[in-house]
């Protein structure tokens, strides 16, 4: 395929590149590309996502085509969700069934990470379904310091509760990423969270801080941009407190009540958008598998084929078998 002026291919080309590129280092290599691996995506829906000229439904058909060939070469999706009739978890758990190969039912294509008191709401029809599904839900307890009872459903209405809330989802995203072989990033609300930042952005960071494998595939905007405009250098206005202040009702006190409580970790904008600026794109292609140049095509492609091409790329590098 000629790379040379990518401006010519068209999606139709990406398509039949991307088939026969994967079915080719697959026959060669006679394995499941991923095998053994736990693969985490990270996403949630973006505001902006109808001003860019897309639509949920082109959110969904990337989704659903990234798990297809992560499911196709045996890895383990690890996702952190709610239980939302119509959320992520449950696109998921259908995805993962209809992909599985059927020689393998018995093995779990899905950790469904499940924070407290989240998981407090999960029913047995739930459980039974996800197990059907070839879905295992980790049902991650409330930290010890809470020392609450975990029994009960804590809902997010007072400051009380949602210290519970991030301390609780918190412990739940350092334990998803302790599991993650690599993380895959998409889209992402920047407000109306129930955590001490956006979801996105506390388990990228985790997922850099440890050096894992991470990909940004900035097609949908959201958070997810404003992680890429941060390693890039740029210092992106909605990751400050201001900003998060102005736009979710009550953050700016909850933020200073979480800060009074706790010794370490305090909720700080500026750290995490310095932090972002230090990590540089070098760093990030020296731990994903692909080029600066690749990274770069892969925070700007609209050409799902494309995206496809350049995830199973990066991961394929960084899990070759010697």
């Amino acid at each position: 395929m000629n790379t040379g002026n990518t401006n010519k291919v068209t999606s139709k080309d990406f398509d039949n590149f991307v088939a026969k590129e994967i079915k080719e280092v697959s026959e060669v290599k006679e394995i499941h590309l991923f095998e053994g691996k736990n693969i985490g995506v990270s996403i949630s829906d973006s505001p902006e996502i109808n001003q860019l000229g897309f639509s949920f439904e082109h959110q969904k058909n990337l989704i659903i085509e990234i798990t297809r060939y992560l499911v196709i070469h045996g890895s383990s999706l690890i996702y952190g969700g709610d239980l939302r009739q119509n959320g992520y978890t449950r696109l998921f758990s259908d995805l993962v069934f209809q992909y599985r190969p059927t020689n393998e039912v018995g093995k779990k294509f899905l950790k469904n990470y499940l924070s407290f008191p989240i998981h407090v709401k999960l029913k047995t029809s739930d459980e039974l379904e996800f197990k059907k599904n070839g879905v295992e839900p980790i049902k991650v307890s409330a930290p010890e310091h809470l020392n609450i009872d975990e029994t009960m459903f804590y809902p997010p209405n007072n400051k009380e509760n949602l210290f519970i809330w991030a301390e609780s989802l918190s412990k739940m995203r350092v334990e998803m990423n302790s599991e993650s072989n690599a993380r895959i990033f998409t889209g992402g609300s920047m407000a109306n969270f129930k955590g001490k930042y956006p979801g996105l952005l506390e388990e990228a960071i985790l997922a850099l801080e440890n050096d894992t494998p991470v990909y940004f595939v900035g097609i949908f905007g959201g958070v997810t941009k404003r992680i890429i405009e941060g390693l890039k250098g740029e210092k992106p206005k909605e990751l400050t407190l201001k900003w998060q202040s102005d736009k979710n009702k009550d953050y700016g006190k909850f933020v200073s009540y979480y800060n009074d409580k706790v010794e370490n970790d305090k909720i700080d904008y500026e750290k995490c958008s310095d932090y972002l600026n230090s990590y540089t794109l070098e760093k990030l292609s020296k731990n994903n598998g692909l080029t600066i140049k690749e990274n770069e095509r892969l925070f700007h492609s609209i050409h799902t084929s494309e995206i496809i091409f350049l995830l199973m790329k990066g991961l394929a590098d960084k899990f070759k078998r010697n």
